[in-house]
């Protein structure tokens, strides 16, 4: 199948990675799970450990998509702060969603050293508008005194330019309860104990279509057909008419990354304390340091359909508008993705049909959450229906146009609008 967007740094420096098949033939599974992601390895992983018989069908292959792209950082709490979940939803639900933040973040905690995936400590989220401050100020306070959280505090001018090695921002915070990791090796890691606890993964095998007949699914791909009690779609809305509804409620947004050389004697003039860092900009700046000491940085958005020849320079500009001392520092590899998003700006998970469940819409926040989440629609496919679910379930979430070239313009007209609001 083509492949839109080149390998992530993290698929070329991987290694070897086991090769699943492509699925042949009419299989029988008690789930079957469409989405080779976190989300989907997690509710496959969570399923056969209760001794489920469990089926997973990826399109490509495991983690090509955002799990095996993304920034690596793992967020505290959901992608909407606690003072926005606060005024829409009330103290007591935002606390609740908060408890499913810091939830999220001990699983993925516990899986990572589980898989032998190292974790660094630490996240700087900066501002780059004065006016911004109290707001700031009365974020870090509310998250300490009203939400128990003792593991943020706010950076001055000087601190948050002490900690980012920039002084392109006005302040910010550090989250020591946030951090980062190789998300393709938290991936491949998940992958093969789902793998081992009994699950089946097939790889280039997309699930085309299903119907239901006696009482049972039945999920249509190229070469095969999967018979499932239920099923769980972890696609984000881009498995064609399968899942119809979820494109109704999410759309992409690429976002691009690069890789630089290593830094060598600059090395400590980013990042010194070893923290990744994002900041406040409508289209979000997000890096951290690789083991090897390169730049990681992710900057610049488009619509879908609109990838940059040379992503390295495309984001560069990004990159030395917070690093200037890095104009001669080489772009070893540029590569791109799609964030999957919703206009809330909080997952859609909901039961489309009786019987399929569909988590999507992540919107920048799926390494913390997207295992999580997987994991509770394992749980309710098991009868359990946990109440956590029940905190998305009946979330507003809006729709989003279903012709291609109307989503494609309202992104770019916002992208385009938060890069003027931006200048101001």
């Amino acid at each position: 199948m083509p492949r839109p967007f080149p390998p992530s740094w993290y698929h070329l420096t991987a290694g070897d990675r086991p090769e699943r098949p492509t699925l042949s033939g009419q299989t029988d599974a008690d789930v079957c799970i469409v989405g080779g992601g976190f989300a989907g390895l997690s509710a496959a992983l969570h399923l056969a450990e209760a001794g489920t018989r469990v089926v997973l069908l990826e399109a490509d292959r495991l983690g090509y998509g955002a799990s095996g792209r993304n920034g690596g950082q793992i967020h505290s709490g959901q992608r909407r702060d606690i003072l926005w979940l606060e005024k829409h939803y009330g103290f007591e639900r935002a606390k609740a969603l908060w408890q499913v933040g810091e939830e999220a973040k001990a699983l993925v905690r516990s899986l990572a050293a589980r898989f032998g995936c190292d974790i660094t400590n630490g996240l700087i989220d900066v501002f780059h508008r004065p006016d911004d401050e109290k707001e700031n100020a009365h974020f870090v306070e509310t998250l300490r005194e009203r939400y128990d959280y003792p593991d943020i505090e706010v950076l001055s001018r000087e601190e948050a330019a002490a900690a980012v090695g920039s002084p392109s921002y006005y302040g910010g915070c550090r989250d020591t309860g946030a951090g980062h990791l190789d998300p393709y090796a938290f991936l491949l890691g998940l992958a093969g104990a789902t793998e081992a606890a009994g699950a089946r993964l097939y790889e280039d095998s997309p699930a085309l279509s299903h119907r239901k007949e006696n009482g049972r699914f039945r999920v249509q791909t190229p070469s095969g057909e999967v018979t499932a009690e239920r099923l769980i779609v972890t696609t984000n809305g881009r498995s064609g008419p399968f899942e119809a509804v979820t494109r109704g409620r999410t759309v992409g947004v690429n976002s691009f990354m690069v890789a630089t050389e290593p830094l060598g004697d600059l090395e400590n003039t980013v990042l010194p304390g070893g923290e990744c860092a994002s900041d406040s900009y409508f289209v979000i700046c997000y890096w951290r340091k690789s083991a090897d000491g390169r730049l990681l940085f992710g900057g610049g958005e488009s619509s879908a359909g609109r990838i940059p020849s040379d992503i390295g320079s495309f984001v560069r500009p990004h990159f030395l508008r917070v690093y200037p001392q890095l104009k001669d520092i080489k772009i070893a590899h540029g590569w791109g993705g799609v964030v999957s998003i919703t206009p809330a700006r909080m997952p859609f998970i909901r039961e489309i049909a009786p019987g399929v469940m569909t988590a999507a819409g992540f919107s920048g926040q799926g390494v913390a959450l997207a295992p999580y989440i997987g994991k509770l629609l394992a749980e309710e496919a098991l009868g359990r229906v946990p109440q956590e679910l029940a905190l998305y379930t009946d979330l507003k979430v809006g729709r989003v146009p279903g012709i291609t070239a109307l989503r494609r313009a309202m992104v770019s007209l916002a992208i385009w609008h938060g890069q003027l609001v931006d200048r101001f």
